[in-house]
């Protein structure tokens, strides 16, 4: 049974490079806590039982640049079934002129096996997206394409797919974002010629493992995150998670072209809050002060490390 299961997931990681291998770094809002975010990265993880049930996150970046990006998001999962789950998120994203407004409804299904769980998972969601056209400065204002007098916005629906394997000692996970390529069409009424923005497909691939003491009180995971999309650089974070006692945690990674982070948490009975910051190491250090992020979880029920699927943070 092992050995089918092993070669299933060998020969799905193969198709899986060999159709990817040409893609290039993802530009989706990116989460400095990213396993506690992993529900919307990945709809699949909505069965991990050591992800807070309720989560909070905001993140501030590129501090001291008008219109930098702002990422509020509030997400919530529960297990109505041992082998299902169910989730939803909200998230508000915000940079310069232009403003998402994401609603999430997620699915997942967990197949047990006894070395390892493996979860697939499916989202459904509806993007409000908005351009403050008040707000734009033109070189041409004779531009048919945008029309400085108004904002508009139109509402798309789309869906994200994802697939997630774990036990007490590893997870990885594959996931499809924006799997429908939605078109934003702006200005119809107003314009002769609309203006359009599309999305495009985005690819996430996690992974991380966990190295226990003797006495399992210190735990270091190493881990990597790998964000892949058409037409534009290629972007991976690389680093390690510490944590004692199942209680406290903190991690330095690199993001690639991008910072280095820092970030440290605290869980206490069903609480848990972790703070983020990033050291920018691109050209804009000069002008940028970093980011910082904040994510408060909630668990509904109290989690049990023990079991399989233990959280690589805790």
């Amino acid at each position: 049974m092992k050995q089918k299961y092993i070669k299933y997931i060998i020969i799905v990681s193969g198709l899986i490079l060999l159709n990817f291998t040409n893609l290039f770094g993802q530009q989706l809002p990116h989460f400095r806590n990213p396993y506690f975010n992993l529900t919307v990265m990945n709809p699949a993880t909505l069965t991990v039982t050591d992800i807070p049930d309720i989560m909070l996150d905001h993140r501030a970046q590129l501090i001291g640049f008008t219109g930098a990006p702002r990422i509020s998001t509030l997400s919530g999962k529960y297990l109505f079934r041992e082998d299902m789950g169910a989730g939803a998120y909200i998230m508000n994203d915000t940079y310069g002129i232009t403003q998402r407004l994401d609603f999430s409804l997620d699915y997942a299904y967990l197949l047990k096996t006894e070395q390892f769980h493996l979860s697939f998972g499916l989202a459904w969601t509806l993007t409000q997206y908005k351009i403050n056209g008040t707000e734009i400065s033109i070189y041409d204002s004779y531009d048919q394409v945008i029309n400085q007098t108004i904002d508009d916005k139109t509402w798309k629906p789309d869906a994200n797919a994802g697939i997630f394997i774990y036990n007490n000692n590893f997870y990885a996970g594959f996931s499809v974002l924006q799997l429908f390529k939605t078109k934003y069409t702006f200005f119809q009424s107003t314009n002769e010629v609309p203006g359009l923005i599309q999305d495009q497909r985005h690819f996430t691939i996690s992974g991380a493992y966990n190295i226990y003491d003797s006495q399992n009180q210190h735990k270091i995971s190493p881990f990597t995150n790998i964000y892949l999309a058409k037409g534009t650089p290629f972007k991976f974070d690389l680093g390690a998670n510490y944590s004692y006692k199942s209680s406290f945690l903190s991690s330095l990674y690199l993001s690639k072209g991008d910072a280095l982070v820092f970030s440290a948490g605290y869980k206490y009975d069903r609480y848990y809050f972790s703070y983020s910051f990033d050291f920018v190491l691109s050209r804009i250090k000069n002008v940028s002060s970093g980011a910082h992020e904040i994510c408060i979880g909630v668990y509904l029920s109290k989690p049990e490390t023990t079991t399989v699927g233990s959280n690589p943070m805790f």
